[in-house]
Protein backbone atom coordinates (compact mmCIF):
# COMPACT_ATOMS: atom_id res chain seq x y z
CA UNK A 1 0.00 0.00 0.00
CA UNK A 2 1.26 3.71 -0.65
CA UNK A 3 0.18 6.58 0.73
CA UNK A 4 1.37 9.53 -2.11
CA UNK A 5 -0.44 12.93 -1.37
CA UNK A 6 -2.25 13.74 -4.48
CA UNK A 7 -4.48 16.27 -6.09
CA UNK A 8 -7.39 15.03 -7.84
CA UNK A 9 -9.16 18.30 -10.46
CA UNK A 10 -12.49 18.32 -11.33
CA UNK A 11 -14.83 21.01 -12.80
CA UNK A 12 -16.14 21.21 -9.29
CA UNK A 13 -12.74 21.90 -7.78
CA UNK A 14 -9.57 20.57 -6.69
CA UNK A 15 -9.77 18.23 -4.00
CA UNK A 16 -6.46 16.93 -1.75
CA UNK A 17 -6.45 12.96 -1.71
CA UNK A 18 -4.16 10.22 -0.31
CA UNK A 19 -3.51 7.93 -2.94
CA UNK A 20 -3.73 4.55 -1.45
CA UNK A 21 -2.71 2.08 -4.03
CA UNK A 22 -2.03 2.64 -7.66
CA UNK A 23 -1.33 0.19 -10.94
CA UNK A 24 -1.18 0.69 -14.69
CA UNK A 25 -5.09 1.29 -15.19
CA UNK A 26 -6.36 3.00 -12.02
CA UNK A 27 -6.03 3.95 -8.21
CA UNK A 28 -7.44 4.05 -5.57
CA UNK A 29 -7.90 7.87 -3.17
CA UNK A 30 -8.84 8.41 0.05
CA UNK A 31 -10.38 11.61 0.72
CA UNK A 32 -13.10 13.53 2.86
CA UNK A 33 -15.58 14.07 0.38
CA UNK A 34 -14.73 11.74 -3.27
CA UNK A 35 -16.40 12.86 -5.94
CA UNK A 36 -19.38 10.44 -7.50
CA UNK A 37 -18.88 7.36 -9.86
CA UNK A 38 -18.66 8.96 -13.56
CA UNK A 39 -16.76 12.15 -12.53
CA UNK A 40 -13.96 12.99 -14.77
CA UNK A 41 -11.17 14.91 -13.74
CA UNK A 42 -7.01 15.17 -13.71
CA UNK A 43 -5.12 13.37 -11.46
CA UNK A 44 -2.08 15.16 -10.33
CA UNK A 45 0.74 13.76 -9.02
CA UNK A 46 3.90 15.72 -9.39
CA UNK A 47 4.50 16.74 -12.28
CA UNK A 48 2.31 14.06 -13.53
CA UNK A 49 -1.08 14.76 -15.18
CA UNK A 50 -3.19 12.30 -16.14
CA UNK A 51 -6.67 11.92 -17.42
CA UNK A 52 -9.29 9.54 -15.54
CA UNK A 53 -12.66 8.58 -14.43
CA UNK A 54 -14.37 7.71 -11.64
CA UNK A 55 -15.23 4.00 -11.69
CA UNK A 56 -16.76 3.81 -8.20
CA UNK A 57 -16.92 5.87 -4.88
CA UNK A 58 -17.85 5.50 -1.13
CA UNK A 59 -17.82 7.77 2.40
CA UNK A 60 -14.10 7.84 2.49
CA UNK A 61 -12.30 7.05 -0.73
CA UNK A 62 -12.86 6.60 -4.60
CA UNK A 63 -11.46 4.23 -7.32
CA UNK A 64 -10.04 5.79 -10.64
CA UNK A 65 -9.66 4.42 -14.08
CA UNK A 66 -6.95 5.90 -16.46
CA UNK A 67 -7.43 6.81 -19.54
CA UNK A 68 -4.58 5.25 -21.01
CA UNK A 69 -2.32 2.48 -19.19
CA UNK A 70 0.64 3.89 -17.05
CA UNK A 71 4.01 2.20 -17.96
CA UNK A 72 5.94 0.58 -15.45
CA UNK A 73 8.84 3.29 -15.93
CA UNK A 74 6.57 6.13 -14.86
CA UNK A 75 4.90 4.05 -11.97
CA UNK A 76 8.20 3.31 -10.27
CA UNK A 77 8.72 6.91 -10.41
CA UNK A 78 4.85 7.94 -9.40
CA UNK A 79 5.21 5.45 -6.29
CA UNK A 80 9.15 5.67 -5.51
CA UNK A 81 10.40 3.01 -3.04
CA UNK A 82 6.52 2.64 -1.78
CA UNK A 83 5.68 0.65 -4.74
CA UNK A 84 5.61 -3.07 -3.94
CA UNK A 85 5.68 -5.69 -6.50
CA UNK A 86 4.36 -9.04 -6.83
CA UNK A 87 6.49 -12.44 -6.66
CA UNK A 88 6.65 -14.37 -9.68
CA UNK A 89 3.46 -15.79 -11.36
CA UNK A 90 2.29 -19.45 -10.36
CA UNK A 91 3.85 -22.24 -12.09
CA UNK A 92 0.90 -23.40 -13.46
CA UNK A 93 2.76 -26.58 -14.17
CA UNK A 94 2.53 -27.53 -10.88
CA UNK A 95 -0.80 -27.07 -10.20
CA UNK A 96 -2.77 -30.67 -10.14
CA UNK A 97 -5.86 -30.70 -12.13
CA UNK A 98 -9.26 -32.51 -11.56
CA UNK A 99 -8.73 -32.27 -7.14
CA UNK A 100 -11.36 -29.44 -5.08
CA UNK A 101 -9.68 -27.68 -3.51
CA UNK A 102 -11.21 -28.59 -0.06
CA UNK A 103 -9.57 -31.82 -0.29
CA UNK A 104 -6.30 -30.33 -0.48
CA UNK A 105 -7.02 -29.21 3.35
CA UNK A 106 -6.90 -31.39 6.09
CA UNK A 107 -9.23 -31.09 9.18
Amino acid sequence: MVAIPVTFRTASGDRQCHMANISDQGAKLETESPPGQGVSGMLIMGKEEVYCTVIWSNEAACGIEFERCIDDTKLVEIAGEQMHKGGPAANTGKIKMGRKRGSLVSG
